[in-house]
């Protein structure tokens, strides 16, 4: 992605949680990566956790 969509989305996004400031819908808790060098190559295993939030149901009765 080049520089100008990067920032097009930077932007949106921004916009988008100025004016839904409440609509995240998960939290990410951690973030772990782990590097090994096997001769010229690298291997690398990234696990991230999130929690995810459901919307809550509105009942109309």
């Amino acid at each position: 992605m080049s520089w100008l969509g990067k920032l097009c989305r930077d932007v949106g996004l921004m916009v988008h949680n100025i004016r839904h400031p409440g609509d995240r819908r998960h939290r990410v808790v951690s973030k772990k990566t782990e590097e090994e060098q096997r001769g010229n190559v690298t291997l690398r295993r990234t696990t991230i956790e999130e929690v995810e939030f459901k919307a809550e149901e509105k009942n109309n009765v």
